[in-house]
C-alpha cells in the first residue's frame, strides 16, 4: 500500500500541475486547475470492477508527482498513477502483489498528454499519448475491491487525513 507521507511530498512537487478532461465511467468530462490552494480534486467511485476505463488529460512542468489515486478502502486493491522523473508510472495492486506500468519520458515538458487507464479481467493497461503497454495481475481474483467500500478518486493529491 502507499503511505500518506509520500504522497503528500508529491502534491507540493506537483504545485504547478493542470489536468483536464478526467472522465471516469459515465461521468461527463470535467476541467479544472490544481495549484496551491486546491491541491486536488476528488471525484466520485470509479467503478473499475473486473472491466473499466478512465481517461484524463494533464500538462505540467514539474517532473515528480501524484497525478491520480484510488483504493479499496485501504484493505489491498489501489490504482497510483504518477509522474516519476518525467515517466508515467501506474502502481497498482489487484489483490496478487503490486504491478508497477511505466511508459513515456520527459512527460512535464508544459504540453497536453492524453493518459488512458484500463482494465479486462486481469489485463491492464496504461497509455499516454497513443503509446500503450500492459501487464497481467497475478491471483485469481481480478475485481477492484468493493464499490460500496472503494475510495473516491483523488487527483493531483489526497487529503490529510
Amino acid at each position: 500500500m502507499v503511505t500518506c507521507g509520500s504522497m503528500s511530498r508529491d502534491v507540493t512537487m506537483m504545485r504547478c500541475l493542470l489536468l483536464c478532461l478526467v472522465t471516469l465511467s459515465l461521468q461527463r468530462s470535467r476541467a479544472f486547475v490544481l495549484d496551491k490552494q486546491n491541491p486536488y480534486s476528488q471525484f466520485r467511485k470509479w467503478n473499475a470492477d473486473l472491466n473499466g476505463t478512465l481517461e484524463l488529460e494533464f500538462k505540467t512542468d514539474q517532473p515528480n508527482g501524484l497525478l491520480l489515486y484510488t483504493d479499496d478502502g485501504g484493505k489491498y486493491d489501489f490504482f497510483e498513477l504518477k509522474l516519476v522523473n518525467g515517466a508515467l508510472r501506474l502502481r497498482y495492486n489487484l489483490g496478487g502483489g503490486a504491478q508497477i506500468i511505466t511508459i513515456g519520458n520527459n512527460l512535464h515538458d508544459g504540453h497536453w498528454h492524453k493518459v488512458q487507464v484500463a482494465r479486462h479481467d486481469e489485463h491492464t493497461s496504461l497509455a499516454v499519448d497513443g503509446v500503450s503497454q500492459s501487464r497481467t495481475s497475478r491471483g485469481k481474483e481480478f475485481a477492484f475491491g468493493k464499490f460500496t467500500t472503494n475510495s473516491d478518486v483523488f487527483v493531483g493529491g489526497i487529503p490529510p487525513s
